[in-house]
């Protein structure tokens, strides 16, 4: 964590911190939308509309628990579109050097890594959701708790692994893009 800190000190890093929240708040919209639609589409009967998703209000009032497979379902492609418009951002917008990334050798660290936070995403979810079920906000209560955790993540892996400079210097320290 002291890491973290230190790390913030500096301008440029303050900057892309900054710029992966606005990402990461879009993203996050990307997929809490797109969840909501796939919940809505697959249980449209029970919601007292789209709304009802959201706030779990049901058309018989009594709380509704999507099935797992419709749930887990929705996570991971809502979690895929999010993480492709992630990536694009990432390259264009976020990272000084997101050229770095922007390559076949760039994508594939940024999937892999994506596709651990998708695991921390998913486990985190069938997790929480065997304690604290999937009915109504609590859907979106434990959503937002792994969203945060997996943003950290993200972050820190992109930062260091993906779109780091340090990554494709030669040996005379020029960049070799």
């Amino acid at each position: 964590m002291k890491e973290f800190f230190k790390a913030l000190k500096n301008k440029r890093v303050r900057r892309e911190y900054l710029k992966s929240i606005l990402v990461g708040i879009a993203s996050t919209l990307i997929d809490f939308i797109l969840t909501a639609l796939i919940l809505y589409m697959a249980g449209h009967e029970h919601y007292d509309g789209f709304i009802g998703v959201f706030t779990g209000k049901t058309v018989t009032g009594i709380p509704y628990s999507p099935p797992m497979s419709v749930y887990v379902t929705s996570l991971v492609l809502s979690f895929i579109v999010s993480i492709l418009f992630n990536y694009i951002m990432s390259v264009f917008f976020v990272y000084e050097y997101g050229n770095v990334g922007k390559n076949a050798k760039g994508f594939a660290k940024f999937a892999i890594f994506a596709m651990i936070g998708l695991t921390i995403t998913t486990v985190g979810s069938l997790i929480c959701s065997h304690f604290f079920g999937l009915s109504g906000s609590n859907v979106w209560w434990i959503k937002i708790i792994i969203t945060v955790v997996v943003f950290v993540f993200n972050f820190f892996t992109r930062k260091y692994f993906v779109f780091n400079i340090a990554l494709i210097r030669d040996d005379e320290h020029t960049i070799n893009l």
